[in-house]
């Protein structure tokens, strides 16, 4: 299995959660808070476990390709226009388990990926899946 189809599984059964939670314990049926704002919250957590998803990927794949070229965390930040003070960039010596929601953006995260996977690709290293 993929790392991405493995984000991609955790993601689905986030969702299946959610959907049992909330069928069983009836918080968000049709009859107590109205039909459109059941399918908004089922939207919603749908989003949110997409964006769970592309986060953690989007995360890992910096992760990998830094490491396959030799970056650590201040090579990454020097790569990153206009970083902010309250932004951060991932760390490939100390990677998390789980991406960090608010200090590690995804435009940073797309920013470094755009510039990484084209070093990796020169370098003829194999592509993050």
């Amino acid at each position: 299995m993929t790392a991405k189809q493995c984000w991609a599984s955790i993601s689905i059964l986030l969702y299946v959660a959610f959907v049992l939670v909330a069928i069983f314990t009836g918080i968000i049926a049709p009859k107590q808070v109205g039909l459109e704002w059941t399918i908004f919250w089922y939207f919603t957590a749908a989003g949110l476990c997409y964006y769970f998803y592309f986060k953690n990927v989007s995360y890992r794949e910096v992760i990998y390709y830094a490491k396959k070229l030799g970056y650590h965390k201040d090579d990454l930040v020097s790569m990153v226009s206009k970083l902010k003070e309250t932004q951060d960039v991932p760390d490939p010596d100390h990677p998390r388990l789980l991406s960090p929601l608010a200090k590690v953006p995804l435009t940073v995260v797309n920013q470094l990926t755009d510039q990484l996977e084209a070093q990796a690709k020169e370098q003829h290293i194999p592509r993050y899946r």
